[in-house]
Parts: C-alpha cells; sequence; structure tokens
C-alpha cells in the first residue's frame, strides 16, 4: 500500500486585521494640553478686555448701552447660536460683556447665553445628523475638526462635556456627536453643563477685570 503523499505546502492564511486601528494622538485625552489651553484661554480674556477697557473704555460703555437698547438678552443668545451652531469664529463670551456692560443683570446674561449655547449646539447636533455625508460636512471635519472627531468616536459624551466647558471647539464636538448617533436627550443633558462655562468667564469679567480697572481708573 502506497504511503500517502505528503500534503502540499500552501500560502499562510492572513492574518485578520485589528478589531481597532492603534489610538492615535489626536484621540488619547492630553489632560496637560487641555489644562494649558484653558489657562491660555484666560489670560487671552483678561488681556484683550484689559487692552479693550484702556484704549476704548468710552466707546465700550457706548457700544454696550447701543446693543442692551436695540438687541438686548437677544443679541446675547444670537451671539452664542451662530458660533456653536456653524462654527463661526466669534467670540462669545464678548456678548455676555456687551450685555453685562449695558446694563443687563448677571445671571440674566448668563441665562440667555446659557440658552443661546444650547440652541446653537443643537443646530450644530442635528446640522451632524443630517449632513454627515456632504462634501461640505467631511471637508471641514477632516481639516479643522478631525481632532474632535477622532475623540467623539473613541469617548462620545466625555468630548462633549470636555468641550462644553474648555476650549475644545464645542460646535465641532455638536456636529461630530450628531454625526456619530449620539441620542439627544443625551446631548441636550451633556450640553446643559455649559452654563459653568458661560457664568465662569462672565464672572471673570464682571468681579475679576472690571473692579480691577475701576479701582485703577
Amino acid at each position: 500500500m502506497d504511503a500517502p503523499l505528503p500534503e502540499r505546502e500552501g500560502p499562510a492564511p492572513a492574518t485578520a486585521p485589528p478589531a481597532t486601528d492603534p489610538p492615535r494622538p489626536g484621540e488619547v485625552f492630553d489632560v496637560r494640553r487641555i489644562l494649558w489651553k484653558m489657562a491660555i484661554a484666560t489670560v487671552v480674556i483678561v488681556v484683550v478686555v484689559l487692552a479693550a477697557l484702556i484704549l476704548f473704555k468710552d466707546e465700550l460703555s457706548a457700544l454696550s448701552k447701543t446693543f442692551v437698547d436695540h438687541l438686548g438678552g437677544f443679541g446675547i443668545a444670537l451671539g452664542f447660536i451662530l458660533p456653536d451652531g456653524f462654527t463661526i469664529p466669534l467670540p462669545n463670551d464678548a456678548f455676555t460683556f456687551f450685555g453685562y456692560r449695558g446694563g443687563i443683570p448677571f445671571w440674566e446674561c448668563v441665562a440667555w447665553g446659557t440658552a443661546g449655547s444650547l440652541i446653537g449646539g443643537s443646530i450644530g447636533f442635528y446640522i451632524g445628523r443630517g449632513l454627515q455625508r456632504t462634501r461640505a460636512y467631511k471637508r471641514v471635519m477632516l481639516t479643522r475638526g478631525r481632532e474632535v472627531t477622532q475623540m467623539v468616536q473613541r469617548y462620545a459624551g466625555l468630548t462633549l462635556l470636555l468641550a462644553a466647558l474648555t476650549p475644545i471647539p464645542y460646535s465641532i464636538a455638536c456636529w461630530a456627536v450628531g454625526a456619530g448617533g449620539m441620542r439627544y436627550r443625551t446631548f441636550l443633558l451633556i450640553s446643559l453643563s455649559r452654563v459653568v462655562k458661560v457664568a465662569f468667564y462672565l464672572w471673570l469679567i464682571a468681579e475679576g477685570i472690571l473692579p480691577a480697572f475701576e479701582a485703577n481708573s
């Protein structure tokens, strides 16, 4: 009886690709960098507001009064809706400053700013949900929103929370979580933390910068 022929060795089976790609630098939270961004943003606000008060004190007072007379609280809300919904580079904290300087009470300014931010963020959420397959959306998210998108894909709600509280672009995070399928209720609950950032920066101006400036002017 003939001995069985040895089996021919074929090529080694292909190795299955890993389930997930190794994390990129942008996908891992760098706490130190986030804290540095917060510190830098705070310093920039202090320097800009002080410089504006020193150079344009009377003009700022007149502009703030005109702002409140013509737009009131809605003007503050609009100053948050546009940048938070459409990623327009507007300094939204300037609008709470104008409102407060123009005579609107502190917590009313915070309420208008927070409401505007939630409305703008909700618009951004549905932009992400509805336009995620369009070229315009992909172009924005592959350039300005690349890092935030990677963070959302890995950490989702935590990224949104940090974006609501820190200099991480909140509007881009709203687009990304909308495209990523987060439930709107979850998005809204996390975004309520936006009130902390709105109140903090206005408090920094109202209780820190303005009294210090007026005491030395």
